[in-house]
């Protein structure tokens, strides 16, 4: 995170500053936390970020970052590859080392975690379809997800189902390998 964004008055927990007051007001059970409504601009690229639920982050985020906040209600999940914030609620910010997993989406994640669930990551795709010319990554999510089941919204960075960025990811992969049906 650069010094410009330190200096907008965010607080940064991957390196650890205490918010001088607390202003999110938080429930006792996070598990049933209602999921923010809407979107909202991300602190520090400023595009559209989807509200997540709190047992998400509670679940996704290390020991350390998590004695740092009194809740996990409220936060933002940022998608965008080239943003290093995760999660952000008014002026909290979340990064990569807050949290206990690679977010694959990121530009540089290794691995490139499209699906938590089931272990499907870009290299395993990319490699499948180099090795088989094809990939089973979409059938076998979904009928995982009929059995044994998926933990999306614990297990996703997103709080979502991975279908999407699956089917996205192998469509990029599928075109910079140089497959013609693309």
């Amino acid at each position: 995170m650069t010094s410009e964004v330190q200096n907008k008055g965010y607080v940064m927990l991957s390196v650890l500053k205490k918010k001088e007051e607390n202003t999110q007001s938080c429930s006792t059970q996070n598990c049933c936390a209602p999921q923010p409504k809407g979107k909202e601009e991300c602190l520090e690229c400023h595009e559209k970020a989807n509200g997540v639920l709190a047992k998400t982050v509670e679940h996704l985020l290390t020991g350390e970052a998590k004695k740092e906040l009194s809740c996990f209600e409220g936060f933002y999940y940022c998608k965008t590859p080239s943003c290093e914030v995760v999660y952000f609620r008014d002026k909290e910010i979340l990064t990569q080392k807050d949290l206990s997993v690679v977010v694959g989406l990121k530009v540089g994640a290794n691995p490139a975690t499209v699906c938590y669930c089931f272990e499907w990551s870009k290299e395993k795709i990319k490699k499948e379809l180099t090795e088989k010319g094809e990939t089973v990554a979409l059938e076998e999510i979904t009928a995982k997800m009929e059995n044994p089941g998926c933990s999306c919204e614990t297990l996703n960075p997103s709080g979502g189902c991975c279908l999407g960025d699956v089917g996205k990811a192998v469509k990029e992969i599928q075109k910079d390998l140089g497959f013609s049906n693309v």
